[in-house]
């Protein structure tokens, strides 16, 4: 899986713990995540920079409409560590590379679809909605890692700057975002507006996808 972290096969009579938000939201978005990966242009056979400068393009304003709200939830959670703005830099730098000018133009649409959803989910529940945006944005930080691998045969000088993450510490990271994760999001409210909040962070990637023309 390429934009969130894999999901593990489960038998058909197993039962998903009530509480264990990991799981609840794997399976929440199983069948848009697998869906949108298949679907990805860089993922296909063969892509090259010309599939990645799509692929950045439509990253550069889903996270630009995510960022505050993951600013604003690893501000009030300690230890959490969340980096939009420096996902953001890298994205711009990519893009500069490439010799384009980034365009936000898809990111007013996705600003205004988390802010109905958070609206949705008025008062205790809103930072759960927030984790479940930040599940989706720190799990591509895993797929980003598959996908330097795949590409960076075919980009010649090109870094990849946004694919490369954490680096080798990119499975610390993710390990260290679930633990508080299940900390924090337990009762069957919270984990219901997480799911919806991480539904939510893939619609709006679709919607980036489709702004690019990609057939994502």
């Amino acid at each position: 899986m390429l934009l969130a972290p894999p999901h593990s096969p489960a038998p058909a009579t197993a039962q998903i713990a009530p509480l264990d938000a990991l799981a609840r939201l794997r399976a929440a978005t199983r069948a848009v995540h697998e869906q949108l990966d298949r679907q990805l242009p860089i993922a296909q056979p063969g892509a090259g920079l010309e599939a990645y400068r799509i692929h950045a393009s439509a990253l550069l304003p889903w996270l630009t409409a995510l960022a505050p709200e993951l600013q604003g939830l690893a501000a009030r959670v300690p230890g959490l560590v969340l980096e939009p703005q420096l996902q953001l830099q890298r994205l711009h730098a990519d893009l500069h590379d490439l010799g384009l000018a980034p365009h936000d133009l898809a990111a007013a649409a996705a600003v205004a679809a988390v802010q109905q959803l958070l609206q949705a989910h008025a008062g205790a529940h809103q930072d759960a909605v927030r984790w479940g945006l930040a599940y989706v944005v720190e799990g591509s930080q895993l797929g980003g890692q598959v996908l330097h691998r795949q590409l960076a045969p075919r980009a010649g000088t090109h870094p990849l700057r946004y694919l490369q993450g954490s680096g080798a510490g990119t499975g610390a990271r993710w390990r260290a975002f679930v633990a508080l994760l299940q900390q924090h999001v337990q009762t069957p409210a919270d984990v219901a507006a997480a799911c919806a909040g991480a539904l939510a962070a893939f619609a709006a990637l679709q919607a980036c996808f489709d702004a690019q023309g990609s057939p994502a």
